[in-house]
């Protein structure tokens, strides 16, 4: 699976998850072209790159995630994340870290999460 970091997340855990050997981008540190893109536009972008979204925008991309399902339409996953279990400051880097690298051993394949949601705790 491939990844993408919404831009609410630290470019340092992309880094330290390529460091690791996966891919991953953030917003902020690698794709200044999705910057002014609106939400569903880096889920449409996403899904022909074949990465999922992590965000901890919740509510607006779970709204995306059931339009594209009524209207049919695919997409390559989206992860949220919660301020309460994964802050989002400089302390828990390597928290993210190892929560997304879990992850991404468990789920190899390219369209693990295709069509669908996940909560990290």
């Amino acid at each position: 699976m491939r990844l993408l970091l919404d831009e609410m997340i630290s470019p340092r855990i992309a880094r330290e998850l390529r460091r690791r050997g996966f891919d991953a981008q953030s917003i902020k540190g690698d794709r200044p072209d999705l910057e002014a893109a609106t939400d569903l536009e880096i889920v449409r972008r996403m899904a022909i790159e074949r990465r999922a979204v992590v965000t901890n925008d919740v509510r607006d991309f779970q709204l995306i995630h059931n339009r594209l399902a009524a209207a049919g339409e695919a997409h390559s996953g989206v992860v949220f994340t919660f301020d309460d279990t994964m802050p989002r400051n400089k302390a828990s880097v390597s928290l993210w870290v190892r929560a997304l690298s879990a992850l991404l051993k468990e789920n190899p394949e390219g369209d693990a999460l295709r069509n669908r949601t996940l909560h990290l705790p």
